[in-house]
């Protein structure tokens, strides 16, 4: 859906935030992580399934390790497991919270 769906301003900028907020989740957390959290809100609304929303930074650190290639290390390969985790974790928050909401 993200390559087949909307401009390529449009998709830069997707792909730009979601670096960002990647950035910040895996840091110091100052704010641009909460994108996540607004984002996998506003993706039920345009109908992408929440696993696809997740996906999207599997593939981001999937294309990460081909560029990186001996590079990608245990220690980043670890890392990024564990963000992988931390966002699923998060939007399965957003997930139950909704349910709660009436």
């Amino acid at each position: 859906m993200f390559r087949t769906e909307g401009s390529e301003h449009v998709r830069g900028s997707m792909l730009s935030l979601t670096i960002e907020a990647i950035i910040d989740f895996a840091g110091e957390r100052r704010g641009h992580f909460r994108l996540i959290e607004c984002e996998v809100s506003s993706h039920d609304a345009y109908g992408t399934p929440r696993d696809l929303f997740i996906a999207f930074f599997g593939v981001i650190a999937n294309e990460l390790r081909d560029i990186l290639g001996d590079d990608w290390s245990d220690e980043i390969d670890a890392a990024w497991h564990k963000l992988l985790r931390d966002i699923d974790a998060v939007v399965a928050q957003q997930k139950h919270l909704a349910a709660e909401t009436p």
